[in-house]
């Protein structure tokens, strides 16, 4: 059986993900380094054995039993949401936990690859030039939804993470311009509103901080500040390991989460942040070459999803720590400290392994 599951388990994909994981936790261990998190990459490192055990596992099963059970799997999905807002643990103001066994569990983790995996089953229901109005609409709403209970813990953040599943798989499954431009309308509508009706004031500060961070370095400026001085300070070839000044005299902020790239910028310098990103390309690659292969429609989808949801946490949390983006609270996968992040991801790509191991299998 065990051999069996190994055999399951696509080497081109795996390989990208676990230097991402070794690289994240030599970041964890500086980041925590003379701190009070200073076991956090060994945390961090027990929840990436229990991820890639999931992999293991999920990888060699039939992915298409996950598609057919995606309506079931999506109610208990939105159900976990609800709970939060009864039985939820509040922390800095935000109530997006549930304690289960001495262990915080974030339920909008692992809703948006529920969301994607019923989105992509109905999808593939019926060719892309049958999706009407109608549908489109119906499909929309299973995204919005659970997009409006997160924005109530809040945690805007995690709420834009589904996006990639309300724009990107019906644009590239085949839906006319006019659609197209609809969904454009529609976000800047919404970002229109959003802004005027949406937005607590943090969060509109935030943005105006980004166009001039400059303006109040000891405020909201502050974390974009010190973030740019770390990546500027890490040159060519960095600093060294557990060597970087803003890392290990703590000017650099939630350095275990947020700006954890900060501190791998700023210890391997440039060649280190072309060395991340370009594992980072080979892993997001690899995912749309095995929904290419994918045998059905819906696989093909959940692939075209993953990569997306990946590619959006890479560009904006990226974007954050240099300037260009504001601060969303996105973290970085493979590297930002985490528990429900980090399983809600490799139970993802646990099937994308399965459509890979599958679509070889005669």
């Amino acid at each position: 059986m065990i051999r069996a599951r190994l055999r399951a388990l696509d080497l081109r994909l795996l390989a990208p993900m676990l230097l991402l994981v070794m690289m994240g936790l030599l970041t964890l261990f500086s980041a925590g380094r003379g701190t009070s998190q200073s076991n956090i990459w060994l945390k961090q490192g027990l929840w990436y054995l229990l991820g890639f055990s999931a992999i293991a596992y999920v990888g060699g099963l039939n992915p298409r039993n996950f598609f057919r059970l995606s309506p079931i799997l999506y109610v208990l999905g939105l159900l976990a949401l609800a709970a939060v807002f009864v039985i939820g643990k509040k922390i800095g103001g935000s109530q997006r936990w549930i304690v289960v066994g001495g262990l915080t569990f974030q339920p909008s983790e692992l809703m948006k690859w529920l969301t994607l995996l019923l989105v992509a089953h109905r999808i593939s229901m019926r060719p892309p030039e049958q999706i009407n109005a109608m549908e489109l609409l119906k499909i929309s709403a299973l995204v919005v939804f659970p997009m409006l209970l997160i924005l109530k813990q809040p945690d805007l953040g995690m709420a834009i993470s589904f996006l990639p599943i309300l724009v990107l798989i019906p644009i590239l499954k085949g839906l006319k311009a006019r659609w197209v431009a609809l969904a454009l309308v529609v976000m800047v509508v919404g970002g229109y509103a959003a802004w005027h009706k949406g937005l607590k004031p943090y969060q509109k500060q935030r943005i105006l901080t980004l166009l001039n961070p400059g303006e109040d370095l000891q405020g909201e400026g502050y974390q974009i500040n010190q973030s740019r001085i770390a990546i500027g300070a890490g040159g060519l070839l960095g600093q060294g390991f557990t060597a970087g000044s803003q890392t290990q005299l703590n000017f650099l902020p939630v350095k275990t989460t947020d700006f954890i790239f900060s501190v791998w910028a700023e210890e391997r310098g440039f060649l280190g942040v072309l060395l991340a990103l370009g594992l980072f390309g080979m892993l997001l690659t690899r995912i749309l070459e095995i929904g290419r292969n994918a045998r059905t429609l819906a696989e093909s989808n959940f692939c075209v999803g993953a990569t997306s949801i990946l590619t959006l946490h890479l560009l904006v949390n990226v974007g954050m720590v240099v300037g260009i983006l504001p601060n969303k609270g996105m973290v970085l996968p493979f590297f930002s400290a985490g528990g429900s992040s980090t399983l809600s991801y490799f139970m993802g790509l646990g099937l994308v392994m399965a459509v890979a191991h599958r679509s070889k299998v005669k």
